[in-house]
């Protein structure tokens, strides 16, 4: 029996060093985390504005990790496919995700999805935010917030809207002040922005909320007047424009913000190696240079704060989306 028990031993004793190996590895590869290129999702298609957003972003922070850091993109609707495949990749540090205020939206617009953008994620960090201009023609009879205000509530239903589908930002902004002014407006949908704004230029469409780098070429011009922002303070490109807080309406400061995010168990340190490239990208001047181009204020912050912003965006607008009883599918 003796040779038998040495044999059990050696065994176990085996075991258990195959097993403090397999530990030291795992716990090792935080530290030498990246050894290979990365790989960032873009749940939007080459060219568009998340696209010329993140790769500036991702080339500094290449310089910064001494890795390439590559785009995937990966568009559709709701950002829905891009996003799927950044929350089922392995959680290793090497494929992570452009997330945005659209996820938040999403995630109650379409039914049955297979991740869920507060629990299946680790955030990293917010890249920046861009705010909302509430634009009409200059010819529309509409000189103020307070004017539209006035004559919705005349002529109820008899204003419309457009938008560049349901569900987006631009619809979603004005139901709340529907509801903030209790005014009834007529919402004019369309299959993307372009053709809403082509409407509202030719005087189909009386009235559009977008971002400011879309229409600011019409205002400058005088075809467009901007009535409102949602952006907490003024814009310091429109310093005349106010705010729909400044005008009485608190509830409708939104801004469409982008971000970085690693799926669900991603190693702590791996994030924080990440975040921390991150907000060295925040600070190159070129990176911010191209932020302001798109229409966005570099943010930063720390990781716990960008997990605070998506669930709170996800409640917001859950609420909303479902009071309406919206859906994408």
């Amino acid at each position: 029996m003796k040779p038998l028990i040495r044999v059990v031993r050696a065994v176990a004793a085996t075991a258990l060093v195959f097993q403090a190996l397999a530990c030291g590895a795992v716990s090792a590869q935080p530290a030498d985390w990246p050894s290979r290129p990365i790989k960032i999702v873009v749940p939007a298609p080459a060219g568009g504005p998340y696209d010329r957003t993140i790769r500036p972003v991702a080339q500094r922070m290449a310089q910064a990790l001494k890795q390439p850091v590559v785009i995937d993109n990966r568009p559709s609707a709701g950002n829905v496919v891009g996003t799927q495949v950044g929350a089922s990749a392995p959680p290793d540090g090497y494929t992570l995700t452009m997330t945005g205020m659209l996820n938040t939206i999403a995630q109650s617009m379409y039914d049955n999805l297979s991740f869920d953008i507060v629990k299946d994620f680790e955030h990293i960090g917010v890249i920046g935010e861009g705010a909302q201009w509430l634009v009409v023609r200059s010819d529309a009879g509409i000189s103020s917030l307070q004017d539209l205000v006035q004559q919705a509530r005349r002529e109820p239903g008899k204003i419309n809207y457009a938008s560049s589908g349901a569900g987006s930002t631009g619809h979603l902004v004005m139901e709340q002040l529907q509801r903030a002014a209790q005014i009834q407006l007529t919402h004019v949908p369309y299959k993307g922005a372009a053709p809403a704004l082509q409407d509202v230029l030719a005087g189909v469409v009386s009235v559009i909320v977008v971002p400011p780098t879309s229409v600011a070429p019409m205002v400058q011009s005088g075809k467009l007047k901007v009535l409102a922002t949602s952006s907490a303070a003024r814009v310091p490109g429109a310093p005349d424009v106010p705010t729909f807080a400044e005008l009485g309406y608190k509830q409708l400061t939104v801004t469409s913000w982008v971000g970085l995010s690693a799926p669900k168990g991603t190693p702590k340190p791996v994030v924080d190696k990440v975040h921390d490239a991150l907000e060295v990208a925040l600070k190159d001047p070129a990176v911010l240079k191209q932020l302001e181009a798109e229409g966005l204020t570099a943010l930063g912050g720390t990781s716990a704060q960008y997990a605070r912003m998506v669930r709170a965006d996800t409640e917001r607008w859950g609420q909303l989306v479902r009071s309406l009883n919206l859906k994408a599918n």
